[in-house]
């Protein structure tokens, strides 16, 4: 190979690195007109879009269509349940929640008149420990002080992530922050446990563990969380997880009776038909996984367990790559929280509000490396994608229905996909600098 030969290709070799350069922490683009990735224009956005999620807040409320209704009796809503289920702890009620005929009753007694309600309790016993505090308060009161608590929380996490007070207004405005806002549900303390935990991982693994195992109320959003901890040899963590719920398993024992426990299997085993029912004809858009986007799309049961399957098993080897990898920590941290969200056939449009968490971590190390040619593109249509499922919203304030088709899904892959580009172009530029 002669000087000319070598000499062009490492003219092409250069070119195709620099069309994947970092621009330096300081943005020097020359593009004409305003940045709208400013902080100051990034605020602005953010709580302004924020500020418009509260005024239909006020609106919805005011009309007796969210939270309390028109007669004055609560609205039943996905929050119903949880409160329900604090009332009944508190009055040594519990078997209740897991006799669909009992929860029927409960369902009719405390709240208006509804169409749909969820005929089981499908949460396991140590959630009763979160519920019964809420119980103590009125349903308005309860309704609100859980939603701005678990909101407070992911906010919390984002900012710490970050370190920039935007990302408070931009988690603010999250399309999925405001749908689950409306839902009272708990996809923000989803959000806090997740991303609290790979935010100690690196410094304090005992109190990562501590937080993986309050996350076992959610247990399928840790399929992928033991094969990162095992591929990185996080062994304090791990114990320290198992720990806490077998903690958390003795404390709901002590303080509610062994038989929540016995009652439990079932009622999981009866949700599980109600949200993967083998009609066709059901509504998939509630289901935002790769499971529910294959029975959208008229797939049958066999083929989505199959694709899910494929899914979780593809993300979850990426996961232990990565996670074995010289990437850098806030990457890894990146992966396994989008990760989490994909593995899992189980997961709503409300559980999406933890899409912060991964946004989070990217977002750390472009403010710290800097940001790869097209990254900005992606945040723009990473906003967009959610907020054109946020205007898909069902007739049901708080029911199951999201739109037809779980396009929500397609913001999860798109930031995986960004993630894990960073991860491949940054760690081959610089594999010294991690």
């Amino acid at each position: 190979m002669n000087a000319k030969t070598i000499s062009r290709l490492s003219s092409a070799l250069t070119g195709a690195v620099e069309r994947f350069r970092v621009e330096p922490r300081r943005d020097r683009e020359t593009r004409r007109g305003p940045n709208i990735f400013t902080d100051g224009w990034l605020q602005s956005f953010g709580f302004a879009l924020a500020g418009l999620y509260g005024l239909g807040f006020v609106i919805l409320y005011r009309s007796g269509t969210w939270i309390v209704g028109k007669t004055g009796l609560p609205i039943y809503t996905d929050f119903g349940n949880i409160w329900m289920a604090g009332t009944q702890a508190l009055h040594g009620n519990i078997p209740a929640m897991f006799n669909p005929a009992e929860l029927a009753k409960l369902t009719a007694a405390l709240f208006e008149p509804t169409t749909f309600f969820y005929p089981n309790w499908p949460y396991p016993p140590t959630f009763f420990l979160i519920a019964a505090p809420l119980g103590l308060l009125a349903y308005r009161w309860a309704f609100i002080t859980w939603d701005l608590v678990t909101l407070l929380g992911c906010v919390a996490v984002v900012y710490l992530i970050v370190r920039r007070r935007t990302a408070i207004a931009l988690t603010l405005a999250a399309p999925f922050t405001a749908w689950n806002f409306l839902a009272a549900q708990n996809g923000f303390l989803t959000a806090a446990l997740l991303g609290a935990s790979l935010l100690s991982l690196e410094r304090r693994p005992v109190l990562a563990g501590v937080f993986i195992g309050c996350l076992s109320y959610k247990p399928q959003f840790g399929i992928v969380i033991p094969l990162a901890l095992v591929a990185s040899s996080r062994w304090h963590a791990i114990v320290a997880a198992a720990a806490t719920i077998a903690l958390l398993t003795g404390v709901s024992i002590a303080a509610f009776g062994v038989g929540a426990w016995e009652a439990f299997p079932g009622q999981l085993v009866a949700q599980t038909g109600v949200n993967f029912p083998a009609s066709q004809d059901a509504s998939w858009g509630y289901l935002q996984s790769v499971y529910g986007l294959t029975r959208s799309l008229h797939g049958g049961a066999a083929l989505a367990w199959a694709a899910q399957g494929v899914t979780t098993v593809a993300v979850g080897s990426i996961v232990w790559l990565v996670w074995r990898s010289v990437v850098r920590y806030p990457l890894k941290a990146a992966t396994l929280s989008a990760a989490a969200l994909l593995a899992t056939p189980y997961a709503f449009a409300y559980d999406m509000a933890a899409l912060v968490i991964p946004a989070a971590f990217l977002a750390s190390d472009q403010l710290e490396r800097g940001v790869l040619l097209g990254e900005k593109t992606t945040w723009i249509a990473l906003f967009g994608v959610p907020l054109a499922v946020l205007a898909t919203l069902g007739d049901k304030v708080g029911g199951p229905t999201f739109g037809g088709t779980p396009v929500s899904l397609l913001a999860v892959i798109l930031l995986l996909g960004a993630i894990l580009r960073r991860a491949l172009v940054t760690t081959t530029l610089c594999p010294g600098d991690q």
